[in-house]
């Protein structure tokens, strides 16, 4: 016989295997009945009739795997269990496992789902704990667990809540949306689905943690609730079973915060006046007494018993912060009974720190009569394990308004926590190999790509996709397959820090976000290709015995420059760059960008190239002519140059930065000191030459070398070069850098008879006030203020500043970039001394100079016309 006012069925079979079934229950031609109520998203029926919902898809994919057939038996809840007791229904999902119910159902061991009842209130509510309800409609599923537990709390703290029955939780959030209840309280993964679409907010109020299984009658489906235990078992150990796909598919998230009413207790008012009654009635009023302190006796009882079932910490404090009243909970937390617990301060069960802050906050209760509700890290001083809890604090005052005693709330939450904590894990870390999944790779993509719009640095994407890795699993075992994931998961971590993201996309794929890159574009792409050739190298050699397979990767890389758009584009653009690495044939690597990819090929043949060039006397020194006010020479600038055997000759735009960035710039930098001043002591012979300067550029990273000084003074030893006649030129910006240890340097070179030369001034930030301090020989005008006095008051006013800066200094000014007569002239009115620029000759070999025989004779003539660069 169908149940009364049940629906028509709907029939719904999964798609059977080919292998004869080893369990009797699920033959090919048996039908399982089976009991779909309303309750997302762990239990419905989705457009086709068929089982949906968390549970009901679990149900569905076991039958594809056991052949089960499956007949839908829609039908509300109490229909349901209605059912399943009068043998209509064969098993019913999405059934919390209780004491109570385990004596008239039957229920597999391992539990399918877990989770705890939630309290939603309307918009406008602000409900924090059980005692909030009071004087609160409250919405229920009729005859549920969660109206039972509610109605005892409110008989034993002697709350008013005015629950609300309905037939379904649908129903019930239907009365909070049109305003007929002020709260309700569901299974938390129905409310959390309900959120999106109701005015309902989630309230910290939670209780009754649950195992949710599938039911059948006693003795009817024993062998049936096996094959769904051993299933459940094997799935929950494989990472990638079908039990955490629809788990993740759902979205299934926890939140906790549970809230538990106010104690109370019975008081009596009713004994006075009798005493003045008669002998006879003496004996009734003694009766009386009697009764009524066995009912006093009974509710202090009820109310213990009550309170010890709670699943919160619940104790009293007197104004001494002595504990008054503890209820089971706390005895159950400190591992005392509650005998050895009153009377005793929290010194005596935690840590001195926590113990110290509990009293802080208990004195502020007593002092300032507030209600304290906060999260607390509590450290037992017995076992020092940390417990977190949610506390509410509050005073409880007598009839006259003041405070008598202090009482508080604490629920445990260290345990929900660590759930928390694994399910955030699983939804954002892959099982496997325990990296980052394609999620959380994705988020922190949209971060990098956010921060690269903000600030002038780049980032850079790569996919890596291992070669051949289905022959791995063919021709050894997936297990095989499954360890070198992980070992490569390991030797792939080598490469991240607090800043870069390994992650593994599933299957054969990783990937690695590379963020902070420094500027220019080549310098970032090149070191992300170093990065990329290191991973090739560590792939193809990560083998831990030798019988393990060797595999090579491809790898697709994309530059973050701050055009992109978002991270699927970024996704999409290193995975085209992928495809083209796969397509010839692995082991290789490829930009998105060609043009990229040959600017890094070029700029990484030019550091290459650069770093013999010392070795194959490819490097070069030209001298550019420094000049008086009559146009004497009175000394030479030395420029680096570099003629390549095949680009011909470099410039130095394009050569230095290299340098610096590479490092190259120390040993490079090491041979111009010590080629000039060989030329000092050549020169010290040759009148004419004799009294000339020679000027060397120092870069921030020589001069950042704590033995720069010793290695300046050890040259100057080895060669026999006059120190007064070496000048050596540092910026601005360098100065800033560690100024008190830049001054002692500076010191150092000048006592060694060394001049010193500020360059480029005006273009960086230093003070004048700590100008003044330093030990300088002259300055030297930029250039770009040198150019533009004819035609721009604000450079003609810098230089003029600079001139009398100088003087009032006691520094010698070099005016840079002079290239006509009229800016010579026009320097030269205003007491300037020194001269350098085209106007006096371009930087040449020192074959090519033109210097006089003398330091009497002519001014030398003018190369305006002769091949070089134009840097000065």
């Amino acid at each position: 016989m169908p149940l009364p006012g049940f629906p028509r069925c709907w029939r719904f079979s999964p798609v059977m295997l080919c292998a004869t079934l080893l369990c009797g229950l699920a033959q090919a031609n048996e039908t399982l009945r089976v009991g779909i109520y309303h309750n997302p998203p762990k239990l419905m029926l989705d457009e086709n009739q068929a089982p949906s919902g968390i549970l009901g898809e679990l149900l569905q994919a076991m039958a594809g795997e056991e052949n089960w057939d499956i007949e839908v038996v829609s039908c509300h809840w109490h229909d349901c269990l209605a059912g399943l007791h009068q043998g209509e229904i064969d098993l019913l999902p999405d059934v919390a496992w209780s004491t109570d119910r385990a004596t008239r159902l039957d229920f597999h061991r391992e539990p399918a789902l877990r989770s705890w009842s939630q309290v939603y209130q309307a918009a406008g509510q602000r409900l924090e704990s059980v005692v909030d309800l009071d004087r609160h409609r409250v919405a229920v599923l009729d005859g549920s667990i969660q109206e039972r537990y509610l109605q005892q709390l409110a008989t034993g703290f002697d709350i008013d809540i005015d629950l609300q029955g309905f037939e379904t939780q649908q129903a019930a959030f239907d009365a909070v949306r049109r305003g007929l209840a002020d709260a309700v309280i569901v299974n938390r993964h129905f409310g959390d689905w309900q959120l999106p679409e109701q005015d309902v907010s989630a309230t910290p109020i939670m209780f009754q943690p649950v195992r949710l299984h599938y039911a059948a009658l006693p003795g009817a489906q024993v062998e049936l609730l096996e094959r769904i235990d051993a299933r459940l078992a094997a799935w929950k150990a494989d990472p990638d079973s079908p039990y955490f796909a629809i788990l993740e598919r759902w979205g299934v998230r926890r939140e906790e915060g549970m809230q538990v009413p106010r104690a109370f207790w019975w008081g009596l008012s009713f004994l006075g006046g009798v005493l003045a009654l008669a002998l006879g009635g003496n004996l009734l009023l003694r009766r009386r007494v009697a009764e009524r302190t066995r009912e006093l006796a009974s509710s202090e009882q009820r109310l213990a018993s009550i309170l010890d079932s709670v699943e919160a910490c619940i104790f009293i404090k007197t104004p001494e912060l002595r504990y008054a009243y503890v209820n089971q909970r706390v005895c159950d937390l400190l591992g005392r009974p509650a005998e050895a617990i009153l009377g005793c301060r929290d010194e005596a069960f935690y840590d001195a720190e926590t113990a110290a802050r509990l009293r802080a906050d208990d004195l502020s209760v007593f002092d300032e009569g507030r209600k304290i509700r906060q999260e607390e890290h509590n450290v037992l001083a017995t076992s020092g394990e940390q417990r977190v809890f949610l506390s509410t604090k509050l005073p409880l005052r007598d009839t006259a308004g003041r405070i008598t005693s202090l009482c508080g709330i604490a629920t445990d939450l260290t345990d929900y926590r660590e759930i928390l904590e694994q399910n955030h894990r699983m939804a954002f870390h892959d099982a496997l190999t325990d990296l980052p999944n394609r999620r959380l790779l994705m988020e922190r993509l949209g971060q990098a790509i956010r921060g690269v719009h903000r600030t002038e640095r780049f980032a850079a994407l790569l996919l890596i996709d291992l070669d051949q890795f289905k022959l791995v699993n063919d021709l050894h075992s997936h297990l095989t397959g499954d360890r070198l994931l992980q070992r490569m998961a390991t030797r792939l971590a080598a490469y991240t820090d607090d800043v870069n993201t390994l992650a593994h996309l599933g299957g054969d794929e990783f990937a690695l976000l590379i963020e902070d890159l420094a500027p220019p574009l080549e310098s970032a792409a090149q070191r992300a290709e170093r990065v990329a050739m290191d991973l090739l190298e560590t792939i193809r050699h990560a083998r831990d015995h030798e019988d393990d397979p060797t595999v090579t990767a491809s790898i697709g890389l994309t530059i973050l420059t701050g055009n992109d758009v978002d991270a699927g584009r970024c996704m999409q653009q290193a995975d085209i760059a992928l495809g083209q690495a796969k397509g010839a044939n692995g082991n290789a690597l490829r930009f998105f960008n060609p043009e990229m990819h040959a600017r890094v090929k070029a700029r990484a043949r030019l550091e290459s190239d650069l770093q013999r060039a010392l070795e194959r006397q490819e490097l070069l020194l030209y001298y550019q002519l420094k000049v008086d006010r009559q146009q004497r020479p009175i000394g030479l600038e030395a420029l680096l140059r570099w003629q390549h055997p095949e680009r011909g000759l470099v410039s130095p735009a394009d050569f230095i930065p290299l340098a610096e960035q590479s490092g190259l710039i120390l040993p490079i930098g090491h041979w111009v000191l010590e080629t000039a001043c060989h030329k000092l002591v050549e020169w010290a012979d040759i009148p004419g030459r004799d009294t000339l300067t020679i000027a060397v550029n120092v870069s921030t990273e020589q001069f950042r070398q704590r033995d720069f000084t010793a290695r300046v003074k050890e040259v100057l030893e080895r060669t026999g070069a006059d120190p007064r006649r070496l000048v050596l030129e540092v910026t601005e910006s360098l100065l800033m850098n560690n100024p008190e240890q830049v001054k002692a340097t500076l010191a150092e070179l000048r006592r060694s008879g060394i001049r010193l030369a500020l360059d480029d001034f005006g273009t960086g930030y230093s003070s004048l006030n700590y100008l003044k301090q330093l030990p300088l020989d002259e300055l030297k005008i930029d250039r770009s203020f040198t150019s533009g006095v004819m035609h721009s008051p604000a450079d003609a006013a810098i230089v003029e500043t600079t001139l009398t800066l100088a003087e009032n200094l006691g520094l010698a000014v070099i005016a840079e970039g002079v290239e006509t007569d009229a800016q010579f002239e026009w320097v030269r009115a205003r007491g300037c001394t020194g001269f350098q620029g085209f106007l006096f000759g371009r930087p040449v070999p020192e074959e090519m100079l033109d210097l006089p025989c003398s330091s009497t004779a002519q001014p030398p003539c003018r190369n305006n016309d002769m091949a070089g660069d134009t840097d000065r």
